[in-house]
């Protein structure tokens, strides 16, 4: 057997490794360099010199190791620890200005900061510094050693602050590389709606974001249709249904703004962002968003919205590595949606197909959720092919599914059962839903009578509705089929 090569993500945590365990090197060695020059130096002055070189060196490399091994299991925050650093070397270079323990210790603390901190703790210590320069010049210390020592730590700073944001921008784009990855064997699923779930619970935890949704567009009404949501958090039945009830026009809202220009969006203050748009019907609270376009080939597929609870959630690498996974979900959408056309849609239609459904009810079989279905039946239809011709009849069949896929939701399955038989599936739903959605059919349906002429043909719709466990499909539909008939000899 070949000897299996280290790979992205133990390269990266050998790196994170060996970074952890350079700074209490560096400080135990400031340890010893401090004791062996207060020793040297002093003479007759051992307590007043060596004693404070000494313990600043220790207590640099206590905090080294206390950074390093305990600080992780403790919580502890970079404010506590910049005070903890900062205040007894400021202490020091304030009680024995004459002596060069005290800024020493805080050139360290400074390159501490610069490289381990994000930018408002350094800022802070910064502060901390001028403070502690301004008090020793009152306190008498010479101009010449005071700009030494300020120059000392501004050149500090610098190289360790260079060091450290190229560290981080290698570490991101490492980062990025290995979620893509892990993305990329998820997108070979088959089907729209089997690519657009399995990328969307990949992308939230990806992300380290609390909700995801894809909506995806109608071209015909020029409205994005909630297709798929996914929640890290328990979501109640009222908040995930006026979410997956709700379409966005475009231009309206943060998502119809992507979907209008094509472009990203990245608030960390949702509320107060002047384009965004309360769904009714869910709670107001604080909210970062980061919403992005599905788009390949210059076309539109849709957008894709993460959030996190709170402001200030998301930082700007966090808005690049969304839109590249949204790059290859785009590519995954449409490959998807072609093989569809091809295998998996009724070719006049262009609903699913039984083939479709078969393969479907077979990936399922085995799940206990509930599931609703209506079973339509055309009313009459043969009497339309007799008057009118077969070319009519068609017509009317490709007005039937258009009318019934727009009265129910995205994530909904349309199949073409029959001849003149359309069957729609229903996931997670329960018959009151269900029957809402049965009664907005035939409502569309009415209005799309009104509209005929007298020599048009009309459309009457006899609708089952059923519903009970995935694992009773076959039964299900049994019963539904049953209902139908009920309805249609009523």
């Amino acid at each position: 057997m070949a000897e299996r090569q280290p790979g992205l993500t133990e390269e990266i945590a050998g790196l994170r490794g060996g970074a952890r365990l350079l700074f209490p090197v560096l400080a135990a060695l400031a340890t010893a360099i401090a004791l062996v020059a207060g020793l040297a130096g002093v003479h007759g002055r051992l307590w007043s010199v060596a004693w404070w070189a000494c313990l600043a060196g220790t207590l640099l490399g206590c905090l080294g190791l206390f950074e390093t091994v305990w600080r992780p299991q403790l919580r502890v925050t970079p404010w506590a620890l910049i005070a903890l650093l900062d205040v007894p070397s400021v202490l020091l270079y304030w009680l024995l200005p004459a002596v060069p323990a005290g800024p020493v210790a805080m050139i360290l603390v400074s390159a501490v900061a610069a490289g381990r901190f994000r930018k408002q703790f350094l800022t802070a210590h910064l502060m901390i510094v001028g403070v502690a320069v301004v008090g020793a010049h009152i306190g008498g210390t010479s101009p010449l050693l005071q700009l030494m020592f300020v120059a000392a730590v501004a050149g500090v700073v610098g190289v360790a602050r260079m060091l450290y944001l190229r560290h981080q921008e290698q570490m991101i784009q490492n980062d990025h590389l290995r979620r893509l990855m892990e993305l990329l064997p998820v997108l070979k699923a088959r089907g729209v709606q089997d690519v657009v779930q399995a990328a969307v619970r990949h992308i939230v935890r990806a992300t380290g974001s609390s909700k995801g949704i894809v909506l995806l567009l109608d071209e015909q009404s020029q409205t994005l249709r909630p297709h798929y949501l996914h929640s890290e958090v328990p979501l109640s039945p009222a908040t995930r249904e006026a979410i997956m009830n709700a379409t966005v026009a475009v231009g309206v809202g943060l998502s119809g703004w992507v979907a209008k220009h094509g472009q990203s969006i990245f608030t960390n203050d949702a509320m107060s962002d002047p384009r965004s748009v309360q769904v009714p019907g869910t709670p107001r609270e604080d909210e970062s968003i980061l919403v992005v376009p599905l788009m390949t080939n210059g076309r539109l597929y849709g957008v894709l919205r993460v959030d996190r609870e709170g402001k200030n959630q998301y930082e700007l690498h966090d808005l690049q590595l969304l839109e590249l996974m949204a790059a290859h979900v785009s590519d995954a959408i449409s490959r998807a949606e072609l093989e569809e056309r091809l295998a998996r849609r009724d070719a006049l239609t262009g609903v699913y197909n039984r083939h479709y459904l078969n393969e479907w009810a077979q990936r399922v079989k085995d799940e206990a959720r509930q599931v609703s279905v209506l079973l339509i039946d055309c009313r009459k239809f043969k009497q339309i092919n007799d008057r009118w011709g077969h070319l009519t009849g068609d017509w009317v069949l490709q007005q039937c599914a258009r009318l019934i896929t727009s009265s129910v939701r995205s994530g909904d399955l349309v199949v073409r059962y029959g001849g003149d038989e359309f069957l729609v599936v229903l996931a997670d739903t329960g018959r009151p839903e269900a029957e809402a959605i049965a009664a907005r059919i035939m409502k569309r349906v009415e209005a799309w009578n009104a509209e005929r002429g007298p020599d048009e043909p009309r459309l009457y719709l006899d609708i089952g509705v059923d519903t009970a466990p995935q694992s009773e499909w076959q039964q299900l539909l049994d019963r539904a089929d049953e209902r139908m008939y009920a309805c249609k000899q009523a």
